[in-house]
Protein backbone atom coordinates (compact mmCIF):
# COMPACT_ATOMS: atom_id res chain seq x y z
CA UNK A 1 0.00 0.00 0.00
CA UNK A 2 1.54 3.41 -0.76
CA UNK A 3 0.19 6.53 2.20
CA UNK A 4 0.49 9.60 0.58
CA UNK A 5 0.42 12.82 2.77
CA UNK A 6 -1.28 16.03 2.25
CA UNK A 7 -0.72 18.19 4.81
CA UNK A 8 -2.68 21.31 3.28
CA UNK A 9 -5.68 19.70 1.35
CA UNK A 10 -8.04 21.42 -0.64
CA UNK A 11 -10.74 21.39 -2.94
CA UNK A 12 -9.41 22.22 -5.97
CA UNK A 13 -12.04 23.42 -8.93
CA UNK A 14 -10.79 23.88 -12.73
CA UNK A 15 -12.46 26.95 -14.24
CA UNK A 16 -12.33 27.41 -17.92
CA UNK A 17 -12.92 30.77 -19.46
CA UNK A 18 -13.24 31.50 -23.54
CA UNK A 19 -10.48 34.24 -22.44
CA UNK A 20 -9.25 35.60 -19.68
CA UNK A 21 -9.88 39.43 -19.24
CA UNK A 22 -8.00 41.29 -16.58
CA UNK A 23 -10.03 43.95 -14.56
CA UNK A 24 -12.85 42.80 -16.30
CA UNK A 25 -16.21 40.32 -15.38
CA UNK A 26 -15.40 37.18 -16.64
CA UNK A 27 -17.83 34.20 -17.54
CA UNK A 28 -17.10 30.32 -16.56
CA UNK A 29 -17.66 28.44 -19.05
CA UNK A 30 -17.50 25.16 -16.80
CA UNK A 31 -16.33 24.29 -13.22
CA UNK A 32 -14.79 20.94 -12.30
CA UNK A 33 -14.17 20.38 -8.75
CA UNK A 34 -11.82 17.74 -7.17
CA UNK A 35 -10.18 16.56 -4.22
CA UNK A 36 -7.12 18.50 -4.41
CA UNK A 37 -3.41 19.11 -2.70
CA UNK A 38 -0.07 17.59 -4.04
CA UNK A 39 -0.65 14.68 -2.38
CA UNK A 40 -4.23 13.59 -3.69
CA UNK A 41 -3.11 14.12 -6.75
CA UNK A 42 -0.53 11.39 -6.12
CA UNK A 43 -3.27 9.16 -4.56
CA UNK A 44 -5.40 9.59 -7.70
CA UNK A 45 -3.04 8.60 -10.47
CA UNK A 46 -0.90 5.98 -8.12
CA UNK A 47 -4.92 4.09 -7.82
CA UNK A 48 -5.60 4.61 -11.89
CA UNK A 49 -2.36 3.10 -12.17
CA UNK A 50 -3.34 0.38 -10.21
CA UNK A 51 -1.47 0.71 -6.93
CA UNK A 52 -3.57 0.38 -3.64
CA UNK A 53 -3.64 3.82 -1.82
CA UNK A 54 -4.49 5.20 1.10
CA UNK A 55 -4.44 9.14 2.18
CA UNK A 56 -3.76 11.05 4.63
CA UNK A 57 -3.54 14.48 5.95
CA UNK A 58 -5.14 17.43 7.80
CA UNK A 59 -8.81 18.40 7.12
CA UNK A 60 -11.40 20.26 8.54
CA UNK A 61 -14.98 22.35 8.17
CA UNK A 62 -17.38 21.92 5.76
CA UNK A 63 -14.89 22.46 3.22
CA UNK A 64 -12.96 19.54 4.40
CA UNK A 65 -16.50 17.34 4.67
CA UNK A 66 -16.46 18.51 0.59
CA UNK A 67 -13.33 17.09 -0.11
CA UNK A 68 -14.38 13.75 1.79
CA UNK A 69 -16.78 13.10 -0.05
CA UNK A 70 -14.87 13.69 -3.55
CA UNK A 71 -13.00 11.32 -2.16
CA UNK A 72 -15.62 8.60 -1.72
CA UNK A 73 -16.66 9.68 -5.51
CA UNK A 74 -13.76 9.02 -6.51
CA UNK A 75 -12.91 5.53 -4.84
CA UNK A 76 -9.75 7.27 -2.92
CA UNK A 77 -9.60 5.61 0.41
CA UNK A 78 -8.35 7.96 3.23
CA UNK A 79 -7.80 8.38 6.79
CA UNK A 80 -7.51 12.07 7.51
CA UNK A 81 -7.13 13.53 11.10
CA UNK A 82 -10.10 16.20 11.17
CA UNK A 83 -9.10 19.04 12.91
CA UNK A 84 -10.68 22.13 14.27
CA UNK A 85 -9.81 24.41 10.51
CA UNK A 86 -11.56 25.15 7.59
CA UNK A 87 -10.15 23.38 4.41
CA UNK A 88 -8.50 25.93 1.86
CA UNK A 89 -9.53 26.06 -1.59
CA UNK A 90 -7.32 26.54 -4.85
CA UNK A 91 -8.61 27.73 -8.58
CA UNK A 92 -7.07 26.98 -11.36
CA UNK A 93 -8.09 29.14 -14.15
CA UNK A 94 -7.79 28.25 -17.60
CA UNK A 95 -8.56 29.95 -20.35
CA UNK A 96 -9.21 28.40 -24.58
CA UNK A 97 -5.65 29.42 -25.54
CA UNK A 98 -4.61 26.98 -22.74
CA UNK A 99 -3.08 29.35 -20.19
CA UNK A 100 -3.52 28.60 -17.11
CA UNK A 101 -3.30 31.32 -13.89
CA UNK A 102 -3.49 29.24 -10.31
CA UNK A 103 -5.21 30.65 -7.42
CA UNK A 104 -3.74 29.19 -3.92
CA UNK A 105 -5.37 29.68 -0.58
CA UNK A 106 -2.91 29.44 2.16
CA UNK A 107 -4.89 27.21 4.38
CA UNK A 108 -5.84 27.87 7.95
CA UNK A 109 -3.03 27.90 10.95
CA UNK A 110 -2.74 24.99 13.59
CA UNK A 111 -1.01 24.64 16.81
CA UNK A 112 1.78 22.24 18.39
CA UNK A 113 -0.85 19.92 19.86
CA UNK A 114 -2.81 19.60 16.77
CA UNK A 115 1.01 18.57 15.05
CA UNK A 116 1.65 16.08 17.70
CA UNK A 117 -1.85 14.73 16.88
CA UNK A 118 -0.75 14.13 13.97
CA UNK A 119 2.13 12.63 13.80
CA UNK A 120 1.16 10.08 15.83
CA UNK A 121 -1.96 9.09 13.77
CA UNK A 122 0.59 9.05 10.83
CA UNK A 123 2.58 7.00 13.18
CA UNK A 124 -0.21 4.24 13.08
CA UNK A 125 -0.68 4.51 9.62
CA UNK A 126 2.76 4.30 8.71
CA UNK A 127 3.54 0.75 10.00
CA UNK A 128 1.19 -0.73 7.24
CA UNK A 129 2.83 1.18 4.48
CA UNK A 130 4.89 -0.11 1.55
CA UNK A 131 5.83 3.18 0.34
CA UNK A 132 5.12 6.68 1.51
CA UNK A 133 4.70 10.36 -0.02
CA UNK A 134 4.91 13.29 1.58
CA UNK A 135 3.66 16.42 -1.05
CA UNK A 136 3.33 19.89 -0.99
CA UNK A 137 3.13 22.90 2.19
CA UNK A 138 2.44 22.47 5.31
CA UNK A 139 -0.30 24.61 6.94
CA UNK A 140 0.36 27.48 9.21
CA UNK A 141 2.28 27.05 12.60
CA UNK A 142 3.35 23.98 11.71
CA UNK A 143 7.22 23.75 12.52
CA UNK A 144 9.48 23.96 9.09
CA UNK A 145 11.29 20.91 10.13
CA UNK A 146 7.26 18.72 10.04
CA UNK A 147 8.60 16.62 6.89
CA UNK A 148 11.85 16.01 8.43
CA UNK A 149 9.73 14.57 11.80
CA UNK A 150 7.83 12.88 9.58
CA UNK A 151 10.62 10.90 7.49
CA UNK A 152 11.78 9.94 11.05
CA UNK A 153 9.18 8.37 11.61
CA UNK A 154 8.89 6.62 8.16
CA UNK A 155 12.36 5.65 8.57
CA UNK A 156 11.85 4.19 11.99
CA UNK A 157 9.23 1.79 10.56
CA UNK A 158 11.63 1.22 7.76
CA UNK A 159 9.41 2.40 4.72
CA UNK A 160 11.00 4.48 1.81
CA UNK A 161 9.87 7.76 1.63
CA UNK A 162 9.29 10.47 -1.23
CA UNK A 163 9.27 14.11 -0.63
CA UNK A 164 8.12 16.35 -2.91
CA UNK A 165 7.93 19.87 -1.22
CA UNK A 166 9.30 23.58 -1.34
CA UNK A 167 11.31 26.27 0.34
CA UNK A 168 12.06 25.41 3.96
CA UNK A 169 9.37 22.83 3.90
CA UNK A 170 12.08 20.82 1.71
CA UNK A 171 15.54 22.53 2.87
CA UNK A 172 14.62 21.32 6.72
CA UNK A 173 13.01 18.21 5.08
CA UNK A 174 16.05 16.59 3.77
CA UNK A 175 18.14 16.82 6.72
CA UNK A 176 16.45 13.51 7.54
CA UNK A 177 17.69 11.93 4.57
CA UNK A 178 13.98 10.64 2.73
CA UNK A 179 14.53 7.90 0.22
CA UNK A 180 13.84 10.10 -3.01
CA UNK A 181 13.26 13.80 -3.52
CA UNK A 182 11.90 15.18 -6.33
CA UNK A 183 12.64 18.96 -6.70
CA UNK A 184 12.48 20.77 -9.99
CA UNK A 185 15.13 22.40 -11.31
CA UNK A 186 14.21 25.84 -9.91
CA UNK A 187 13.85 24.56 -6.50
CA UNK A 188 17.70 22.87 -7.03
CA UNK A 189 18.80 26.26 -7.99
CA UNK A 190 17.31 27.48 -4.60
CA UNK A 191 19.26 25.01 -2.76
CA UNK A 192 22.27 25.73 -4.54
CA UNK A 193 21.99 29.45 -4.04
CA UNK A 194 23.44 29.88 -7.33
CA UNK A 195 22.27 29.02 -10.84
CA UNK A 196 23.00 25.99 -12.24
CA UNK A 197 24.09 24.54 -16.03
CA UNK A 198 23.62 20.59 -16.58
CA UNK A 199 26.89 19.46 -15.12
CA UNK A 200 26.68 21.73 -12.16
CA UNK A 201 23.30 20.03 -11.64
CA UNK A 202 24.43 17.10 -11.61
CA UNK A 203 27.08 17.62 -9.40
CA UNK A 204 24.69 18.69 -6.54
CA UNK A 205 22.18 16.48 -7.21
CA UNK A 206 25.39 13.67 -6.73
CA UNK A 207 26.26 15.52 -3.47
CA UNK A 208 22.92 14.78 -1.92
CA UNK A 209 23.53 10.84 -2.96
CA UNK A 210 26.64 11.08 -1.42
CA UNK A 211 24.98 12.54 2.14
CA UNK A 212 22.72 9.75 1.99
CA UNK A 213 19.38 10.47 -0.07
CA UNK A 214 19.20 7.59 -2.51
CA UNK A 215 17.37 9.23 -5.32
CA UNK A 216 17.80 12.50 -6.62
CA UNK A 217 14.83 13.11 -9.58
CA UNK A 218 14.57 16.43 -11.00
CA UNK A 219 11.61 17.33 -13.27
CA UNK A 220 12.36 19.43 -16.47
CA UNK A 221 8.97 20.36 -17.50
CA UNK A 222 8.43 19.71 -21.11
CA UNK A 223 12.21 18.14 -21.49
CA UNK A 224 11.82 15.14 -19.02
CA UNK A 225 13.25 14.60 -16.13
CA UNK A 226 16.73 13.75 -14.60
CA UNK A 227 17.48 10.66 -11.95
CA UNK A 228 20.50 10.59 -10.15
CA UNK A 229 21.61 7.46 -8.07
CA UNK A 230 24.54 5.09 -6.60
CA UNK A 231 23.89 3.14 -9.46
CA UNK A 232 23.79 5.83 -12.40
CA UNK A 233 22.66 9.12 -13.67
CA UNK A 234 20.11 9.27 -16.27
CA UNK A 235 17.72 11.79 -18.32
CA UNK A 236 14.22 10.83 -20.19
CA UNK A 237 13.25 13.14 -22.68
CA UNK A 238 9.25 12.97 -23.78
CA UNK A 239 8.12 13.19 -27.21
CA UNK A 240 6.27 16.90 -28.07
CA UNK A 241 3.06 16.73 -27.08
CA UNK A 242 -0.22 18.66 -27.46
CA UNK A 243 -0.46 20.01 -23.40
CA UNK A 244 -3.84 20.56 -22.17
CA UNK A 245 -3.25 21.20 -18.48
CA UNK A 246 0.05 20.87 -17.16
CA UNK A 247 -1.36 21.43 -13.29
CA UNK A 248 -0.48 18.56 -11.19
CA UNK A 249 2.47 17.08 -13.56
CA UNK A 250 5.03 16.72 -10.68
CA UNK A 251 2.32 14.96 -8.60
CA UNK A 252 1.92 12.36 -11.39
CA UNK A 253 5.66 11.62 -11.83
CA UNK A 254 5.57 11.11 -8.17
CA UNK A 255 2.69 8.56 -8.33
CA UNK A 256 5.07 6.74 -10.96
CA UNK A 257 8.09 7.20 -8.77
CA UNK A 258 6.45 5.55 -6.38
CA UNK A 259 4.83 2.43 -7.98
CA UNK A 260 8.45 2.08 -9.14
CA UNK A 261 9.67 1.97 -5.08
CA UNK A 262 7.12 -0.43 -4.62
CA UNK A 263 8.24 -2.78 -7.42
CA UNK A 264 11.99 -2.41 -6.36
CA UNK A 265 12.18 -1.20 -10.44
CA UNK A 266 16.05 -0.38 -11.60
CA UNK A 267 16.49 3.63 -11.88
CA UNK A 268 16.40 4.22 -15.35
CA UNK A 269 13.10 1.96 -15.49
CA UNK A 270 11.33 3.74 -12.77
CA UNK A 271 12.78 7.30 -13.98
CA UNK A 272 11.18 6.42 -17.70
CA UNK A 273 7.45 5.02 -16.52
CA UNK A 274 7.56 8.19 -14.03
CA UNK A 275 7.79 10.74 -16.75
CA UNK A 276 5.50 8.91 -19.02
CA UNK A 277 2.67 9.44 -16.51
CA UNK A 278 3.72 12.67 -15.87
CA UNK A 279 3.88 13.56 -19.74
CA UNK A 280 -0.09 11.53 -19.30
CA UNK A 281 -1.16 14.02 -17.01
CA UNK A 282 -0.26 17.31 -19.29
CA UNK A 283 -3.40 15.62 -22.37
CA UNK A 284 -6.03 15.57 -19.59
CA UNK A 285 -8.04 18.59 -18.78
CA UNK A 286 -8.42 17.65 -14.62
CA UNK A 287 -5.63 17.49 -12.46
CA UNK A 288 -3.59 14.51 -11.49
CA UNK A 289 -5.59 12.22 -13.78
CA UNK A 290 -3.95 9.68 -16.57
CA UNK A 291 -5.12 7.84 -19.03
CA UNK A 292 -3.65 4.47 -18.43
CA UNK A 293 -3.42 3.91 -22.79
CA UNK A 294 -2.10 7.29 -22.57
CA UNK A 295 1.02 6.16 -20.20
CA UNK A 296 1.59 3.07 -22.07
CA UNK A 297 2.14 5.06 -25.34
CA UNK A 298 3.82 7.63 -24.10
CA UNK A 299 6.14 5.04 -22.51
CA UNK A 300 7.33 3.68 -25.65
CA UNK A 301 8.20 7.03 -26.94
CA UNK A 302 10.59 8.27 -24.45
CA UNK A 303 14.24 7.98 -24.42
CA UNK A 304 16.04 7.15 -21.49
CA UNK A 305 20.25 7.78 -21.73
CA UNK A 306 22.89 6.96 -19.14
CA UNK A 307 24.92 10.51 -18.53
CA UNK A 308 28.42 10.55 -16.59
CA UNK A 309 29.79 7.87 -15.27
Amino acid sequence: MILTVTLNAAIDKVYRLNKMLSGEVNRVVSVTPSAGGKGLNVSRVARLLGAEILATGMIGGRNGQRILDLMKEEGLKSDFLEVPIESRICLNIIDDAGASTELLEPGDSVDEEIVEAFITHFKALAEAAKVITLSGSGLKGMPKDIYARLVEVAQEAGKPVILDSSGEWLSEGLQAMPTLIKPNRDEMIQLAGSDLDDQALIDFCRSYIQAGIRYVVVSLGSEGALLVSREGSFRARPPKLDVVNTVGSGDAMVAGLSIGLLQGSDPDEMLRRSVAVSAANTLTEQTGFVETEEVERLYQAILVERIGE
